[in-house]
């Protein structure tokens, strides 16, 4: 089971309450995520957007910017060639719209993940040279794009690359230095020679603040306020959509696109809102992660994410509608084909693979563009690093999600030698083999992990040791201040000892989720939902107070005291608010 940690941060929490009128409970958490000092918590509390549109320290900024200017009203060719999923699909429509509002004429062009695999290749070089295409620029990728870019500079074309996937490195003279692809310019805010206080920030921001520099530069920023609200937004899409971690700039940006994405002039967005029936409810960093950008990305991975990148440009709103509705079933049916990935893939570990620290599948029938989220899932079952292989045109394709422990990136570039291809992060990455090199990586994989047993154990950070008499409506209106959630400003949980459970009942429409009526050492009453792994609690139950105990238990006849790790939210019915309790584990 996981290790629970409750994490101690010493301060005045009383008198830092009575400087910022602010609940101790809140300055707390917020210390638990560093925000200490005066300047933090109040750019934390109010962070300004212009934050966002800084643009120096960027290596080949000023170089594209000055290219792309002189472009003006020259006929000059572009193609913006993207990526396929969230954040690849939000960079070329910023790309696209900032290109057009400078009066330049670009088109665009999306990988189509089954028959090109990921950004830029030499067949789509080669196609756009063909179209007399004399300048292409990337985003979300290019950054690793050597033979493609390569066969740019042959056909005598430009590139600039806007990218924010890891730099290559190669050993020269004992010391490593940044392999980097034939471009005319190259914006990453990895690359080593920046001058940067934060770069961990997805393609479509990196994009979009090459765009405000464009546009800065032509003297059309104080006309274009309503294009750069709308590119904002986008930037925010896809930086909860790519896992960016929700801290500084970053959170700034996500949350000024929360704001507005409602009345944001992007007509696609708002049918896509539509079309997840949301109109009349909150739209906060949750619904991004896991309603809207799963839509956006589901076309990308099934079918052509181009289709994606029409309702982004879209003006007209019953196509945009039309265009929503079928990236909505689209991804329904993405769902239902990952259950049954999911499924397979853990049954598959438990029997044939759970004494592995590096779990490898390969699933034969498996969709390819499904692969990741499936690794996802089953590490999130196992607490290990995941990767799920399956058939591609040539060979077998798969993608890996990681633990804290373990970097994957690393762990591929050791066995470059068994791929074809490979590339990533340290907590996600994709690769690219021969079939009969998979059992060898997998040896390898696990031969050079060297993880320990701390390492493969979850560890659940407690922000607070709180009863749930402490969380009442106004304390979790409160908790707002702290949002949006997300990757390195993870929703607050808080642990409540001493809890009987005295009955519960599952419901919802695929019987996955239990509320149980439970009692605090007060005395006092409370519902508390659970949406984890039902048959494991019922196994624990059974295991700890006796067979049975679970039945017992959904018959309203329970007594069994537990400890639990919560979360509290508010939930409004018939026009009724109150609180709601989330159990998030339990011992």
């Amino acid at each position: 089971m996981a290790e629970w940690l409750l994490v101690r941060q010493g301060a005045d929490y009383e008198a830092l309450s009575e400087e910022y009128h602010i609940d101790p409970v809140i300055l707390r958490i917020m210390r638990n995520r560093g925000i200490t000092e005066r300047e933090q918590i109040l750019e934390y509390l109010n962070g300004d957007i212009s934050v966002c549109d800084r643009t120096d320290g960027y290596l080949d900024m000023d170089k594209a910017i000055a290219y792309l200017t002189s472009l003006q009203n020259s006929g000059h060719k572009i193609r913006i060639i993207g990526d396929y999923d969230a954040d690849g699909v939000c960079s070329t429509a910023i790309l696209y719209k900032g290109l057009k509002a400078l009066g330049l004429q670009p088109d665009y062009a999306i990988p189509h993940r089954m028959l090109d695999g990921y950004g830029i290749n030499v067949s789509l070089v080669e196609r756009a040279y063909e179209d007399g295409i004399q300048t292409i620029l990337t985003c979300d990728n290019g950054i690793a794009a050597f033979e493609a870019l390569e066969r740019a500079a042959e056909l005598g074309m430009q590139v600039i690359v806007t990218d924010h996937h890891e730099v290559r490195k190669e050993d020269v003279t004992e010391r490593e230095q940044e392999k980097l692809p034939p471009a005319y310019a190259i914006i990453n805010p990895k690359r080593n020679g920046n001058d940067l206080d934060f770069t961990d920030i997805c393609g479509a921001f990196v994009a979009y603040k090459m765009i405000v520099r464009l546009l800065a530069q032509a003297n059309l920023l104080s006309e274009k306020e309503t294009l750069q609200e709308e590119l904002r937004v986008l930037a925010a899409v896809a930086t909860v959509g790519d896992v960016m971690p929700l801290i500084k700039e970053n959170r700034v940006l996500v949350k000024y696109g929360l704001e507005h994405i409602k009345q944001c002039n992007n007509t696609g967005l708002k049918a896509l809102i539509e079309a997840n029936q949301l109109n009349d409810k909150p739209i906060k960093a949750y619904t991004l992660g896991f309603v809207l950008d799963p839509c956006i990305n589901a076309m990308g991975r099934l079918e052509s994410a181009e289709q994606s990148l029409e309702l982004l440009l879209c003006d007209e709103y019953n196509t945009a509608i039309k265009i929503a509705g079928q990236l909505v079933e689209t991804n329904n049916a993405r769902k239902t084909l990952t259950d049954a990935g999911v499924k397979q893939a853990i049954d598959l570990v438990s029997k044939q693979y759970a004494e592995d620290d590096i779990i490898v599948v390969y699933l034969k029938d498996c969709h390819e563009s499904i692969a990741g989220i499936i690794a996802g899932r089953v590490r999130e079952a196992f607490y290990k690093p995941v990767w799920i292989f399956t058939d591609a045109a040539e060979g077998i394709k798969g993608s890996g999600r990681s633990i804290a422990a373990y970097d994957m990136n690393k762990g591929l570039c050791r066995c470059e030698d068994l791929l074809t291809h490979f590339g990533g992060h340290k907590l996600a990455a994709g690769a690219s083999l021969p079939k009969e090199n998979l059992e060898a990586l997998r040896r390898r994989l696990n031969e050079d992990a060297n993880l320990t047993k701390e390492d493969l154990t979850e560890v659940i950070r407690i922000d607070v040791d709180m009863p749930f008499d402490y969380a009442d409506e106004n304390f979790v209106q409160e908790l707002n201040l702290l949002e949006p959630y997300g990757k390195d400003n993870e929703k607050p949980i808080f642990a409540q000892g001493n809890v009987t459970f005295l009955r519960g009942r599952i419901f919802g429409a695929r019987n996955n989720v239990v509320s149980f009526r439970v009692k605090d050492s007060r005395g006092a009453f409370y519902d508390l939902k659970y949406f984890g792994d039902i048959p494991a609690l019922n196994r624990f139950l059974d295991e700890k107070y006796g067979e049975g105990s679970a039945e017992c238990l959904y018959r309203g006849k329970g007594n069994y005291k537990m400890s639990v790790i919560y979360s509290p939210d508010l939930n409004t019915y018939n026009g009724r608010t109150q609180v709601q309790f989330v159990m998030k584990n339990y011992r």
